[in-house]
């Protein structure tokens, strides 16, 4: 048949390599290698330009430019950089300093570089120049990728020795634990300061817990969530069985070593093991629920600050509330104390005519309190941006040799510092006009029929209330024989006021809304 070529349409088309003389330009420094030798930011375009010169390509983009461990492919710059070229169509050299400067992957290198040569794109590196069209150019280059991953692998096991070194002298090398505050964290590990914070004193409380096997974990973690801390029973799980909290260093770096570590231990080695033998590896579980005694746990002894457990006289058939402190004789009827928790709870019950008010006064009182936070989050985050900003800048001064070591280091702590601080104070808002006006809807609405809800509903619908209401709690006065209340809900803790001073506004008369705005604390 003489008409083969018009079966030509029908073949892949070939992607012919050096026809298209477009090229980029990647350059890159790892933060480890600080950019001490001519491999610099600045060397490497430079050289690489020369390159591009010399050989009539024309550079149509730049990328890398920043500093990019190569010792994994998933960069940004560098995926970007690949992106960048398979879409365009009309790139036909990737041009960098040294095939360490394009990735240190090995095999996973090889790969990508073949790929991007059966797309008609050939990566050059000016200081090792092969023809990697050729079987032995290509043997060649993927050399290069397999040395240069194989000095990866040999830092790795310096660092891993030098870590492994510190390890054993009892230095922690990672973020340590909830409970813990590493406050020289800028610093080399030998400096670090890693000290006990107010979670920590939280966590040594449930160790005791633990140890006396006074709770179980669900209640451990409840009352630790009362005290502030962000705990589930999974974690707390896992922190008892840490031995981080009795001074003792293990991790997979030395498996099967054991550590005396340079930190202040939470618990004693005795009762981290007590803890964990054996006799007490199942917590029991206490029922801690009763019908008849819903404010258990949630009314506390004002003398000692101790929650209130119930009891039952059999004789009597009648629950009673009482203090488990020893010697503390607080003790009260389950039915008057009910009856005092019914009258607190009615006064935050409002009059159906003032609903709409008060929601309205809510909503304009916050968006006038939250101004100031709004406002200080702003600023806060500007000059953290501009902070993160010096940062980058002496990173690259001293990954070009700006800078010495000492120098970078002093501003590098400076800066860190001065981040930490910035974050620490940063109060954000969490929430949002939206989720505040729906939270407002459901209170006034419970409000208007608050203690009917409690006194009819079941057990957990009452300790939902009595939360929601009091979420730290009521106390309760054995000398004077009162509830009094610590905390209340923000919402709620308005409704008396406004209540009062709107029933004192004549029928017919505006209301003024900044008349109110300093009576309510949201």
């Amino acid at each position: 048949m003489d008409r083969l070529h018009e079966f030509k349409k029908f073949s892949p088309e070939r992607k012919a390599l050096g026809e298209n003389n477009n090229a980029i330009i990647y350059t890159r420094v790892s933060t480890k290698e600080q950019a001490d030798t001519n491999t610099s930011l600045g060397t490497q375009k430079r050289y690489c330009e020369k390159y591009a010169t010399t050989n009539g390509l024309n550079v149509v983009a730049y990328f890398g430019g920043t500093h990019e461990s190569a010792k994994s492919d998933d960069r940004k710059e560098f995926q970007k950089m690949l992106k960048y070229v398979k879409q365009s169509g009309s790139i036909g050299f990737i041009i960098v300093y040294s095939y360490d400067r394009f990735s240190r992957t090995g095999s996973s290198a090889s790969q990508i570089t073949h790929e991007l040569l059966n797309q008609g794109i050939q990566v050059k590196a000016v200081t090792q120049e092969v023809d990697a069209t050729s079987a032995s150019g290509k043997f060649q280059q993927n050399l290069f990728y397999m040395f240069s991953q194989f000095d990866n692998e040999l830092r790795r096991d310096k660092t891993i020795t030098a870590m492994s070194d510190l390890l054993q002298k009892g230095y922690w090398l990672w973020k340590p634990p909830i409970g813990y505050t590493n406050k020289m964290k800028y610093h080399k590990a030998v400096d670090w300061n890693i000290v006990i914070d107010e979670d920590g004193k939280q966590l040594k409380k449930a160790f005791m817990w633990r140890l006396k096997n006074s709770y179980s974990n669900a209640e451990i973690v409840r009352r630790l969530i009362a005290s502030g801390m962000k705990i589930n029973e999974k974690r707390l799980h896992t922190i008892f069985k840490n031995p981080f909290y009795c001074g003792i260093l293990v991790c997979k770096m030395l498996p099967g070593e054991i550590i005396e570590g340079k930190h202040k231990p939470l618990i004693s080695k005795e009762d981290f093991l007590s803890i964990n033998s054996d006799r007490t590896s199942e917590l029991k579980e206490y029922k801690t629920d009763n019908d008849y005694l819903p404010l258990k746990q949630c009314v506390y002894c004002e003398t000692c600050n101790t929650p209130l457990t119930g009891y039952l006289v059999k004789s009597k058939g009648l629950y009673y509330y009482k203090c488990r402190t020893k010697g503390c004789g607080c003790n009260k009827s389950a039915k008057q104390l009910h009856e005092q928790f019914e009258n607190k709870l009615s006064s935050y019950e409002i009059d159906s005519k003032y609903v709409e008010t008060i929601k309205e006064v809510m909503i304009y009182t916050y968006d006038s309190v939250t101004k100031e936070i709004r406002e200080n989050e702003a600023n806060v985050k500007k000059q953290m941006s501009l902070l993160k900003s010096k940062i980058a800048t002496i990173e690259e001064r001293f990954a070009i040799g700006e800078i010495d070591n000492a120098i970078y280091q002093k501003f590098k702590t400076k800066y860190g510092e001065e981040q930490e601080s910035f974050q620490s104070n940063l109060i954000k808002s969490t929430i949002t006009s939206s989720n505040l006006q729906t939270a407002i809807d459901k209170a006034l609405k419970m409000s208007s029929n608050l203690t009917e809800l409690w006194v009819s509903g079941d057990l957990p619908q009452k300790k939902k209330i009595q939360n929601l209401v009091f979420p730290s709690g009521i106390g309760y006065d054995k000398l004077k024989g009162k509830v009094r209340t610590k905390r209340i809900n923000s919402i709620f803790s308005a409704i008396p006021l406004l209540s009062r001073d709107l029933a004192k506004i004549k029928s017919g008369e505006s209301v003024d809304f900044n008349q109110f705005s300093a009576r309510v604390t949201l």
